[in-house]
């Protein structure tokens, strides 16, 4: 059952035994580089082991073989082993390297045990194995503090693309004013009046002369 969990890398050079109740252990020895977590780790001989710290999750610890020196630590998610099964020995399933990484570790089984150990990995690397194994992937987020190891929450992570934020709503368009022509007024009345008082005048004129001659 996936719980949830954190991880934390932690580099020491004194021991941890004495505040951890160790469950399970076993030596083994890779030729290549590998991945554990956020932790990568060169060809060589290692501890690696089962540290219990509550009543519902448990983290893998890598250590040098004589347990003196932490190189990484994850927690894991349990991986059940079916009821006619057997581990005889460890056993170590890996994720096909891809591009730019080193082949990770997927799941420790101890031996005699009736529990594997899935690794998490951070959610951005989660989602790369993922995407090339076609499987979910436990996850927590890529970034975590120690102090939230008891209660940070576990993901899983699937194959289908990480969804993009939704782009924001484009900006009304602006509408520019454009120079017209203004309308002309319409026409309310006939000019003819306007003549009929010219004519009048004109008269009138005409007749101031005459009297003014006669006089």
């Amino acid at each position: 059952m996936l719980g949830t969990f954190a991880l934390f890398v932690v580099t020491a050079t004194t021991p941890v035994a004495n505040a951890q109740n160790f469950a399970d252990r076993s030596t083994f020895t890779e030729s290549q580089p590998f991945e554990v977590g956020p932790t990568r780790l060169e060809p060589g001989t290692y501890m690696i082991r089962v540290v219990l710290i509550s009543n519902n999750r448990s983290m893998i610890q890598v250590t040098d073989p004589k347990e003196m020196k932490v190189y990484a630590s994850v927690l894991a998610v349990p991986h059940p082993i079916r009821a006619d099964m057997t581990v005889p020995a460890s056993q170590y399933t890996y994720y096909p390297s891809v591009a730019g990484h080193a082949k990770a570790l997927r799941t420790w089984f101890s031996k005699d045990s009736r529990l594997g150990h899935d690794i998490a990995y951070p959610r951005s690397r989660a989602h790369e194995l993922a995407v090339a194994t076609k499987e979910p992937v436990p996850a927590v987020p890529d970034e975590v503090k120690e102090s939230e190891l008891e209660t940070a929450e576990i993901v899983t992570v699937t194959p289908e693309p990480i969804a993009a934020p939704a782009p924001a709503a484009a900006p009304a368009p602006v509408q520019v004013a454009e120079a017209r022509p203004a309308k002309s007024l319409p026409t309310t009345a006939s000019e003819l009046p306007l003549y009929g008082a010219l004519g009048l005048l004109s008269l009138a004129g005409a007749l101031g002369l005459r009297l003014a001659r006669k006089a």
